[in-house]
């Protein structure tokens, strides 16, 4: 099957976005959902489907020929899915370290406890050192002088952490945090708000996010490092949530404006996850 490049003014997050989305529309065409093709060719135009006639003509037909069309999407989506050549590495590598220093990644290692941020720094030291050494010709005694030191300063370190209750500031920092099922319901109350005010683009990152809380038991939606696919897929319910995650990510990623029947059927996804927190709240 040949794989048609994508169009130079497609965005590719939104090109990716809309192929992820209309092969989960197809999936449900083949379980017997009416309409599913119609969805899929929703989100397939004009981006996708100006580069895949084959997938388009499989929508078109009566009825739709979902098999071939999962085939097809199955197969685009893999290839989306490869690593491309990056042809400035040093750029490339200069953009990863912007992201990570952004304020959502800020708790990567923020909750780590003295004995985990000791052995961080001893290792980054260590192999500095001996990166700039020539060791092929040491005797072993030295590396053993060497290892013993580590333990010993280790040693201490463990001694002092234990005896100042070091330890105990990353659970006191945890215990102020909001419970999960509350921050769950304020961030349906936000989407509930946003929706009647007609920003149905806001009122979906806010349904996104209590949906998030809600599946991950933790309410750190501003500052966990992981994004919502991968908050859904630790889960176990990515397959689940899947409309719910695409919608989410061709409104961010790709800007596609929300309009308010796409908002309502997402809505009604997040339902069962509204009626949990609120009754874990009541407990």
């Amino acid at each position: 099957m040949l794989l048609q490049p994508l169009a130079a003014a497609a965005d590719a997050h939104s090109y990716a976005s809309a192929v992820q989305q209309a092969h989960s529309f197809i999936k449900e065409g083949l379980r017997g959902r009416e309409g599913a093709a119609q969805d899929a060719l929703g989100v397939l135009s004009p981006e996708v489907g100006v580069g895949q006639p084959e997938i388009i003509a499989d929508l078109r037909k009566q009825p739709p020929d979902y098999a071939d069309a999962d085939r097809r999407l199955g197969a685009l989506a893999a290839a989306l899915d490869q690593p491309g050549q990056v042809s400035d590495p040093g750029r490339a590598k200069a953009d990863v370290h912007n992201i990570l220093a952004e304020p959502r990644y800020a708790g990567l290692h923020s909750q780590d406890s003295l004995w985990s941020r000791f052995w961080n720094w001893v290792g980054v030291q260590v192999f500095g050192f001996l990166a700039g050494l020539q060791l092929t010709s040491l005797p072993t005694w030295f590396w053993l002088s060497l290892l013993g030191a580590a333990v010993l300063l280790a040693a201490v370190v463990a001694l002092l952490i234990i005896r100042t209750g070091w330890t105990r500031a990353g659970r006191t920092a945890a215990e102020f945090e909001a419970p999960p099922p509350a921050a769950c319901i304020d961030r349906f109350a936000q989407a509930d708000a946003a929706a009647a005010e007609g920003d149905y683009a806001a009122a979906l990152r806010s349904l996104v996010a209590a949906v998030a809380t809600a599946v991950s038991g933790r309410p750190y939606w501003e500052t966990s490092p992981l994004t919502v696919r991968e908050l859904f897929r630790s889960s176990g319910r990515l397959e689940q949530l899947r409309p719910l995650l695409l919608a989410f990510e061709l409104a961010v990623y790709g800007f596609r404006p929300v309009d308010q029947a796409t908002y309502r059927r997402l809505a009604e996804l997040a339902a069962p996850f509204r009626a949990a927190g609120e009754a874990m709240a009541a407990a």
